[in-house]
């Protein structure tokens, strides 16, 4: 190309009496010129190179009808219908055998049932009916499953699905993880399709996407995130896909953590606590959460641990010391499921003073020695209570591997983690535990 050009300018410029300095520049420029022109023609400035795709903006129009286009094929090839189902059912009836009201099925009849199936639904069923999938359940003398756990075992699976599907719509960067803005878009956009949350006010519906969505944290959280694989066979998603059943009853929907009654208590207990009204408690405010019964030295460990953050004002690095409604959220899921490991971790860190990864005798005794003092000066309780035989009751009732260490794992380990962190940090908790045979006497003396 280069040359031909240059074979026609020479052609269309005869002038043999020019210098041969003027005629080299010449045809330098026009040389230049054509490399140019050739370079602009095969890939223009403004034209990223083909190897780089710069990402797309959360809510493009792109994006969207990609997500939209990935949901629909894989709701076609992995969930299946409660047609579907029904139909396996009556297949697997058909094929198994009845006996005191459970249908059991060998491998064979297992195989013919997957055989209709394809001819009815097509191959997508086909992973449901592996060999491997019949060998997880247990087998009777015959070679036979129970078909009522394997139709269990397809309502689970096929919920599953579901749950990572709909998870996934929000997984903008395609990451395999839900930040805590894209849980709580997830969680709002459940509002409009469930009954149970159709009453709910608009200004209250950003307190209850934060509310809600705490307790997904608190339990598969790490770094702000949750990864969706975590999620997908979760109790606590669980527990936010029971609001979808049009029957629950007043009570069922009070003990729902995710339904408008529970995250209302949050946030209006919240709002009672914060006397002078400035969105945030200090410790005076938050003692009142408990009617005084919390040691202070408990509610100054949590304030320690899990409130105080350090920011920069005017130059200056400070100390934030009051709780904020996500703190105070963080709180009541670890009380109120004080057993659970991510609670016993965030109480551990609180009774751990030294930072050793173990709690000593020194710490229980120091915990429970403002409790003695509680007990003796609030509730009025003998002042003989020795504080050395608690310390000893604790120990024991741990059991811990190494002696007088009790680890995070050992207070798992031993299932008592909630009586451990409640007797020494509230006096209440104490008096129910150390007269709890009187007060198991009296329930049975008022249910006779």
């Amino acid at each position: 190309m280069l040359l031909s050009s240059l074979k026609s300018f020479v052609k269309d410029h005869p002038e043999p009496d020019r210098e041969a300095e003027d005629i080299e520049q010449e045809v330098l420029q026009e040389v230049t010129s054509i490399l140019e022109q050739y370079e602009t023609h095969k890939r223009p400035e403004s034209v990223i190179p083909s190897f780089f795709k710069p990402k797309a903006k959360p809510q493009s129009l792109r994006l969207m009808v990609e997500r939209e286009a990935r949901r629909r094929k894989d709701q076609e090839t992995l969930l299946l219908s409660e047609e579907e189902l029904r139909n396996i059912w009556f297949l697997m009836k058909e094929m198994g055998v009845e006996t005191n009201g459970e249908v059991r099925i060998n491998y064979d009849g297992f195989s013919q049932v997957l055989s209709r199936c394809r001819e009815c639904f097509g191959p997508q069923v086909e992973p449901y009916f592996k060999a491997p999938v019949f060998l997880k359940f247990d087998r009777d003398d015959n070679g036979c499953i129970s078909a009522n756990q394997f139709l269990n075992y397809l309502n689970l699976r096929t919920t599953m699905h579901q749950n990572r599907l709909e998870l996934s719509v929000f997984d903008t960067g395609n990451t395999g993880s839900l930040t805590t803005d894209q849980l709580e878009e997830y969680v709002k956009s459940l509002v409009p399709q469930v009954p149970a949350l159709s009453d709910m006010q608009p200004d209250f519906m950003d307190h209850y996407g934060r509310i809600a969505v705490r307790k997904l944290l608190f339990f598969h959280g790490k770094n702000g995130s949750i990864r969706i694989r975590d999620l997908v066979n979760s109790i606590v998603l669980q527990e936010l896909n029971e609001l979808k059943n049009t029957q629950m009853q007043e009570h069922q929907l009070i003990s729902n953590w995710f339904s408008i009654q529970s995250t209302q208590r949050v946030y209006k207990t919240f709002l009672a606590l914060d006397e002078d009204m400035n969105g945030l408690l200090s410790r005076i405010e938050f003692t009142a959460i408990s009617n005084g019964t919390m040691s202070p030295l408990f509610i100054s460990r949590i304030f320690e641990e899990h409130v105080m953050r350090m920011r920069v004002v005017q130059g200056r690095t400070v100390h934030r010391d009051e709780m904020d409604l996500l703190a105070f959220t963080d709180f009541v899921l670890a009380w109120d499921h004080r057993s659970h490991p991510a609670a016993i971790k965030y109480f551990f860190d609180i009774f751990d003073l030294k930072k050793q990864s173990y709690v000593s005798p020194a710490e229980i005794y120091t915990f429970f020695k403002e409790i003695h003092y509680m007990w003796v000066n609030v509730l009025k309780e003998y002042a003989d209570l020795n504080i050395y035989d608690v310390v000893d009751e604790m120990l024991d009732m741990i059991k811990p591997k190494v002696t007088a260490r009790i680890t995070a794992e050992d207070l798992a380990a031993s299932g008592m983690s909630g009586i451990f962190f409640s007797t020494l940090s509230d006096v209440k908790q104490f008096y129910d535990y150390n007269y709890r045979e009187n007060l198991l006497h009296q329930d049975d003396d008022s249910g006779s």
